[in-house]
């Protein structure tokens, strides 16, 4: 009878560690469509850097932003992938839909054709916010490459905002996808603009 006890904490020890359950964690991530619409023969290049993630946001877990200044994190509640991973693939498509003859170039393809763009987009905020729902904000630069030098045309700092629609995090997922669709709409329209004026 004494060894049948250990033998049975044993199996239910094993049992509980092999187990189906999630726990409650709950992974999210931006729709992106699979479909691409660059332009066969484009003409106009931006090359895309790498998304900069800065401060609190720079994680998986979702983060919240509080009225009192204060910030919390959530347990169970993480993005399927790193933010600045998936920030760079749906501002890549967004990108890729939204110009018009314009090819958008993942910075790790190297060396490009001259003239072209580069766009660097470097986040602050990427949060949940009590009072302005799906917040992010932070700066981008435009730059030119011609004839082997490169020149600043353009920054700005951005902050885009949507409100929840809903209780609850897949409410915050798409406020904050809303939020992204349109810092990259206004980033999409500045870019024609410097096109333009050169």
């Amino acid at each position: 009878m004494k060894g049948l006890i250990p033998a049975f904490f044993s199996v239910l020890f094993v049992v509980g560690c092999t187990g189906n359950s999630n726990n409650g964690i709950e992974y999210y991530q931006f729709n992106t469509s699979t479909t691409v619409s660059n332009s066969l023969a484009p003409d106009n290049t931006v090359l895309l850097k790498p998304i900069k993630i800065i401060g609190l946001s720079d994680q998986q877990a979702i983060a919240q932003i509080h009225s009192n200044h204060s910030v919390s994190i959530a347990n169970f509640n993480y993005w399927s992938e790193h933010p600045k991973h998936m920030l760079y693939k749906s501002a890549q498509h967004l990108l890729s839909q939204a110009l018009n003859k314009w090819q958008v170039i993942d910075a790790r393809v190297g060396a490009l054709q001259f003239p072209y763009f580069e766009v660097e987009i470097h986040v602050s905020d990427f949060a949940g916010h009590e009072k302005h729902g799906g917040i992010i904000s932070g700066n981008w630069y435009i730059f030119y490459y011609r004839n082997d030098q490169k020149r600043l045309l353009k920054t700005q700092h951005f902050v885009a905002s949507q409100p929840l629609q809903a209780d609850g995090y897949p409410a915050l997922v798409n406020a904050l996808e809303n939020s992204w669709i349109q810092v990259n709409m206004e980033l999409k329209a500045e870019l024609e603009k410097v096109r333009a004026a050169l």
